[in-house]
């Protein structure tokens, strides 16, 4: 079990004078400081919960957002200040930004934001790079850090779930070991309650994607500054956590015992002194629907190498096929691969949409050095999503359930689909 503390909409603060603020909606950010926000939020709130973290045994703190209020230097600094405090009291951090971290044009464009809170390095996602990102929390949970925020009109405090990152959140969630549950964060939430100028643009297609992955169990976000607890996993949506404002004059923050299979939640709200006003508890189901296991042979009718379609390539697959090739691996990818966004793919064969390795349809020319992606199929997560997906993709493989197909184990799958 892992204790995660997560606090959102800290607003750190600093009122300027500067005349260059008028080049920017930052002025407005500063008249609001002035006449509302430097009434409502403390700078120190925040800062008093450093030692309650570490006499409750907090390990990990995720910040859904809105660390400052105009994006301004003084701002970040402050906030960096907070976040290096946590992490010298032996705390793991992951922050994400909300609108008033992008607040101007140039804070979007300079990507000020990753500057003093680098995003994590982690393969083939970078959230700086692809408003996406993934890694492993703790035994049974993978998270996944979105940012949806941009440089939004002088009145409006928008997010925006654009293409391109429902592209690149579709096929992270692929790579994502469907039997692991999936918490993931987003300064935004994807219902669209809120007036015009506070929604998630595109907020849809975020439930749609989330709909279609169960094992998306957790959904933490903030920007509301509600506090909200929604179990809609009857529904077919996750569990959402909003912590409320967490810098507000009446704060509040919640600590999540997170384990494979439950998780212990409990509300604390600053009234004096922090105390916890609400106490929740949930279990999560991890076998997945396939564990008695799947039948499939494969036939090598070759369909899975046909029609239009990318084959990914990892950094392994390229030293084994540049070996294979006996070039460098520069001349590989320079031979038989195409860019494809941030990543690379193999080239299609010139005269069809076939993989460019299928010969005579049915066979693969670098069948013993071939991709992960060609290895492990039909084991992908998104055929593994639901009994439904399997289905369609046995519309399209004659092996699965093939009348001489053994049934394969769910510990054979798992070996088949890691290795």
């Amino acid at each position: 079990m892992i204790r995660i503390a997560q606090i959102s909409d800290l607003h750190f603060s600093k009122f300027s004078l500067s005349p260059t603020q008028f080049f920017s909606k930052r002025w407005l950010g500063n008249l609001n400081l002035l006449l509302n926000r430097a009434k409502e939020y403390v700078n120190e709130r925040p800062l008093s919960l450093i030692p309650l973290f570490k006499e409750k045994g907090i390990t990990h703190v995720i910040i859904a957002g809105d660390l400052t209020t105009t994006s301004s230097k003084q701002e970040y600094k402050i906030a960096k200040e907070f976040v290096d405090a946590l992490k010298e009291a032996g705390m793991t951090v992951f922050a994400i930004p909300g609108n008033h971290d992008h607040y101007t044009k140039k804070a979007d464009r300079t990507k000020v934001f990753y500057e003093n809170f680098p995003s994590p390095k982690r393969k083939p996602f970078s959230i700086s790079d692809h408003g996406v990102t993934s890694l492993p929390l703790t035994d049974g949970w993978h998270l996944v850090l979105m940012d949806t925020t941009y440089a939004s009109p002088l009145t409006s405090s928008n997010g925006y779930f654009s293409p391109i990152i429902e592209q690149n959140l579709k096929k992270l969630l692929t790579k994502i070991n469907p039997e692991e549950n999936i918490l993931l964060v987003n300064h935004f939430p994807f219902f669209q309650h809120d007036t015009r100028r506070r929604r998630l643009i595109r907020g849809e297609k975020l439930r749609e994607i989330i709909a279609s992955h169960p094992n998306i169990q957790l959904y933490l976000h903030g920007h509301t500054h509600r506090r909200t607890i929604a179990d809609l996993r009857p529904n077919g949506l996750p569990l959402i956590l909003d912590s409320g404002s967490t810098g507000h004059h009446y704060g509040s923050w919640n600590a999540l015992e997170l384990s494979a299979t439950s998780l212990n939640l409990t509300v604390h709200k600053w009234n004096g002194e922090w105390e916890a006003i609400d106490r929740q508890t949930f279990s999560f189901e991890t076998k997945p629907w396939y564990q008695k296991g799947l039948r499939f042979k494969c036939t090598g009718c070759g369909k899975c190498c046909t029609k239009k379609g990318y084959v990914w390539l990892e950094e392994e697959d390229i030293k084994a096929l540049s070996k294979h090739f006996n070039l460098s691996e520069n001349a590989f990818i320079k031979k038989y691969t195409r860019n494809c966004g941030f990543d690379l793919a193999l080239l299609d064969n010139p005269g069809s949409d076939d993989c460019i390795f299928l010969k005579d349809k049915k066979l693969c020319e670098v069948y013993d050095a071939r991709p992960k992606q060609c290895r492990t199929f039909p084991w992908w997560p998104q055929n593994l999503r639901t009994p439904s997906d399997w289905e369609e993709v046995k519309k399209e493989c004659e092996g699965i359930d093939h009348e001489d197909a053994p049934l394969i184990p769910f510990s054979e799958i798992k070996n088949e689909r890691e290795r």
